[in-house]
């Protein structure tokens, strides 16, 4: 690592998109340790960065915020793309056609990582709970364990923590396998928890999006782990595009090798031996969705030697994580849960699925990502728990737009109201809830516009509830 630190020193090097969350933050720091000639650019403004700025302080760094400048892509050595930037930017163009080279921080950080040890986990929903219990799981087993990627941890402040022996787990999104598909990232163990439609905002179709989440066992070979899930239309689709040995996991058939669900009873079976590790009733977690994600995550842990008790004692203990289904608190008998990361309408859809005996006051709306709502109205309509729909509105709020017409074809207006204030819509959602009803926050859409990001939002949410009076 000295040596790359020293090849470093001096180099000119772009970073293009600074943004909120940890990965610009925290490949803009390394590299200032390192002693490069950083200049940041972003579109977003300083007032809107003062955040990450906030960190960075002290570090000898230059910025161009609320624009970029096509000099600044071609008087460089380097540019490193923020996942959040478009691969068809017209400064990433701009730069290649001038041959300087792009980078993402997953690059430097698979150069410079000592351990071979990665497990790595994709997919549309799920793999930010995939990826935290398969940490814990490994934690339980007193293994050497770190998590990072897009997950709010960057995989550089990590970096001086891995030795050798370290087990890595990633979670990556399809902007940063794309940003990596060049330098042949391998993962020794790789996780798809499921592939629906999502990010068409990014993607020119839904073909182009999958393909995209396949990478991550594009370049692994026959002695690496894959694990996928069986109950996905596209995903089982694996079995015939590789030539990979396929763990599997399923809430509805009995596969082998992997895991799946029997008589209400969590099964791992390999070469014809079962192992029944956990029982429905042992799982702190709702909804079906869930189940998947504890199939997935436990058959990772058994494909690595750790034994069912270790395993049954994690899911026991594992408390969810923020943002997704997230349990706020109660005021006045009524239920508070935020589940903000659920962006597309099938993630809302799995969310109401959760709560199969409560009534429920939903709040939706968002920006939208090129998807379509119309099966969403109707699932919504023949879901008689739900007893209203908040809608927030805003003028960039287009899926909001989109979920309204879908909702009004097939739902009497009355149950739909609309805010264009969060705290508002809460107050609103409180009001028309009863005792023992579930207000849940579920948009089906992004964020941007109203909030900086779908956390946020989430945040947003749970200061207005914990303020309730």
């Amino acid at each position: 690592m000295t040596k790359y630190f020293e090849d470093l020193k001096n180099k000119k090097i772009t970073i293009m998109g600074l943004g909120l969350n940890q990965g610009g933050l925290g490949v803009t720091r390394f590299l200032a340790k390192a002693g490069a000639q950083i200049l940041v650019t972003d579109l977003k403004t300083k007032k809107e960065l003062n955040p990450s700025l906030e960190k960075l302080k002290g570090f000898n760094i230059k910025y161009v915020l609320g624009r970029h400048r096509e000099e600044d892509f071609i008087n460089t050595d380097l540019v490193i793309q923020n996942p959040a930037v478009p691969h068809n930017s017209q400064y990433l163009e701009i730069a290649r056609k001038h041959k300087i080279p792009i980078k993402t921080d997953l690059d430097l950080f698979f150069h410079l990582c000592p351990s071979k040890n990665i497990i790595a986990v994709a997919g549309t929903k799920g793999k930010s709970t995939v990826s935290q219990l398969i940490y814990h799981i490994f934690k339980e087993a007193q293994k050497d364990i770190i998590l990072a990627g897009n997950i709010g941890i960057s995989v550089l402040d990590i970096l001086e923590k891995i030795s050798p022996q370290t087990w890595v787990i990633l979670e990556i999104s399809t902007w940063q396998m794309e940003g990596i598909k060049d330098c042949k990232f391998r993962p020794q163990t790789a996780v798809l928890t499921n592939i629906l439609p999502d990010h068409l905002d990014r993607y020119p179709n839904y073909k182009e999006y999958a393909r995209s989440e396949k990478l991550i066992f594009q370049h692994q070979n026959p002695n690496d782990n894959l694990v996928v899930n069986y109950d996905n239309e596209e995903t089982i689709k694996i079995k015939k595009e590789t030539r990979l040995p396929i763990y599997w996991f399923s809430t509805k058939e009995k596969i082998e090798p992997g895991c799946y669900l029997e008589n209400d009873e969590l099964v791992f079976q390999l070469e014809g031996h079962k192992t029944v590790f956990a029982k429905i009733s042992d799982l702190p977690l709702p909804g079906s969705h869930n189940l998947e994600n504890i199939l997935a995550a436990s058959t990772v842990g058994f494909i690595h030697n750790i034994p069912g008790d270790i395993i049954l004692k994690t899911l026991k203990k594992f408390p969810g994580i923020p943002y997704r289904l997230e349990f706020i608190g109660e005021f006045r008998g009524i239920k508070f849960y935020n589940d903000t990361c659920a962006t597309t309408p099938e993630a809302t859809l799995a969310a109401l699925e959760s709560f199969p005996k409560q009534s429920i006051v939903l709040i939706l709306g968002g920006k939208d990502k090129k998807l379509n709502y119309e099966n969403f109205g109707i699932a919504i309509e023949q879901n008689k728990k739900i007893r209203k729909i908040i809608l927030l509105q805003h003028p960039d709020y287009d899926a909001s737009l989109k979920i309204l017409s879908a909702l009004k074809k097939h739902l009497d207006s009355e149950k739909i109201i609309q805010t264009s204030d969060l705290k508002v819509g809460v107050e609103i959602a409180l009001q028309q809830a009863q005792k023992n009803d579930l207000i849940l926050l579920s948009p089906a859409a992004a964020s941007f516009g109203m909030f900086k990001n779908e956390f946020d939002r989430g945040d947003q949410f749970n200061n207005i509830v914990r303020n309730l009076k």
